[in-house]
């Protein structure tokens, strides 16, 4: 009965905080879609790259390995949802003659709700690193710098050593700096028609570029010149949600299957080949998919389930600290041999890894992420400190 009792109110304590009027449980429904293949496909590289387990039937291995290594469909789900909330004040003040946005406090919300996870994860394993000798502090300063700084992957032209998922990160933040002016350019336009056609080929143009300047196949593709187009993806679904929905959604069961086929088209139209209509594809399914997200009926509810929402919005601690500990863990767990077969060995990881990485995750969020979602935790810890302090040192 207890047990039951926590299955059911323990979601509601990792309910995400925002500066909005309401959560909006979609878009953490579609974090989730976002932060599981992720985790999947680096648990299957590590298993992969450090077991001694010669996978007898091919066929099987190269299928299971091909779904469980589409970790970047989940980067670019991520993508569209920062460029939907990033436009949403923006858009509302445009569109819904909401209150304009001030850029300083903008900068200062992305600044105080970010930076104090990043900085204590990333400091965390630098420790680790240095500590088991991995690198000499000397070595992995430069790095750590380069991280916190996010421009690890513009200055060594590669992904961080401290922690290799956060080039997505970098790649974020030269996005909120360009999103205001973006936002306030694209939003002008009064005509709704208009606004999506230049939107929709806003996005064909970036896309065509990157094609013919071969951004895709260099370094560049470490920047948000290789990655625009997903953001502007999240604008476009802003403007249908704040236009279209202003009223209310009305669900069909049609978009059901719209929304799961179209994350079957994300999961086999990505490839690193990068050819150009397997990307249009590609861009298409993501919109459909979270278009149908907010439309559907049994996909909207699996989506909006509590535990779903609830690991969808704690996904930027996941994203922090999944692949550190599943490096730290393979090691020990590398050695463990349930028959040839690749599914069955894979399987066994992800029952010993996951749920250390989900404690772990829900401890790193409660004690560090959650309080940083209050708008004025910076003003609350300044009168704290004030206040044990004040006695000791102000006479």
């Amino acid at each position: 009965m207890h047990f039951k009792a926590f299955l059911t109110s323990f979601p509601g304590r990792l309910e995400r905080v925002t500066s909005g009027s309401r959560v909006i449980r979609e878009i953490d429904g579609l974090r989730f879609l976002a932060i599981f293949p992720v985790v999947i496909q680096h648990l299957s590289e590590r298993l992969e790259r450090n077991t001694n387990i010669s996978f007898s039937f091919e066929a099987e291995y190269e299928w299971v390995s091909f779904l469980t290594n589409r970790g970047f469909i989940g980067v670019y789900i991520f993508f569209v949802i920062s460029g939907f909330i990033l436009a949403m004040p923006f858009a509302a003040s445009a569109l819904n003659n909401r209150p304009s946005v001030s850029l300083k406090s903008y900068f200062w919300r992305r600044i105080t709700r970010l930076e104090p996870p990043y900085v204590i994860l990333m400091t965390i394993v630098a420790i680790f690193l240095v500590a088991f000798g991995y690198y000499s502090f000397s070595e992995i300063l430069p790095h750590w710098g380069a991280s916190l700084l996010y421009l690890h992957s513009i200055i060594y032209n590669s992904w961080s050593y401290l922690n290799p998922p956060v080039w997505t990160l970098e790649i974020e933040v030269q996005f909120y700096i360009l999103a205001p002016f973006l936002a306030m350019v694209l939003f002008r336009i009064r005509n709704n028609t208009l606004r999506r056609f230049v939107l929709v080929i806003f996005i064909g143009t970036i896309m065509t570029i990157q094609q013919v300047t071969g951004v895709l196949q260099g370094h560049l593709n470490l920047t948000i010149l290789g990655h625009l187009q997903y953001f502007i993806l999240g604008f476009l679904l802003a403007d249908i949600f704040l236009v279209n929905w202003r009223d209310g959604i009305i669900k069909k069961s049609i978009f059901n299957w719209i929304g799961v086929g179209g994350f079957i088209l994300v999961v086999f139209s990505w490839s690193w080949d990068f050819h150009f209509l397997n990307r249009v594809a590609f861009c298409i399914a993501l919109l459909l998919v979270a278009y149908s997200a907010f439309r559907s009926t049994w996909f909207n509810k699996f989506l909006t389930l509590p535990w779903i929402t609830a690991i969808g919005g704690m996904c930027y601690t996941i994203y922090l600290v999944h692949l550190p500990i599943i490096e730290f863990l393979i090691k020990y767990t590398k050695t463990l041999s349930f028959t040839n077969l690749f599914i069955v060995n894979f399987a066994i990881q992800f029952l010993i890894i996951v749920p250390v990485i989900f404690i772990v995750s829900v401890m790193f969020y409660l004690l560090i992420e959650k309080p940083c979602m209050h708008k004025d935790w910076p003003q609350k810890l300044r009168s704290f400190i004030k206040l044990k302090f004040t006695p000791l040192f102000g006479r």
